[in-house]
């Protein structure tokens, strides 16, 4: 496989729980599953290089989308009249 081939990954099946949260399914080429073990590795090592929990970079990210998903739909907060 090259480069330039599109990697799958698949959600196969979904189980969710009365708590809210959910258990997914995922079926992946071999170079998908290559590559996400890079990232949650890299992950892993960067929020241990700046001593981060795991779930706090998490969230962090998570609060970060919330933001930029607001600035989107009320602007950034300038006044541009």
């Amino acid at each position: 496989m090259t480069e330039e081939q599109l990697s799958t990954i698949v959600i196969t099946d979904t189980v969710e729980h009365e708590d809210g949260s959910a258990t997914y399914t995922f079926d992946m080429d071999d170079a998908s599953q290559k590559k996400i073990t890079e990232l949650g590795l890299e992950f892993i090592l960067t929020c241990a290089a700046y001593g981060l929990d795991i779930q706090d970079a998490l969230e962090l990210i998570a609060a970060d989308g919330k933001m930029r998903e607001l600035q989107k739909e009320f602007g950034n907060g300038t006044d541009n009249t």
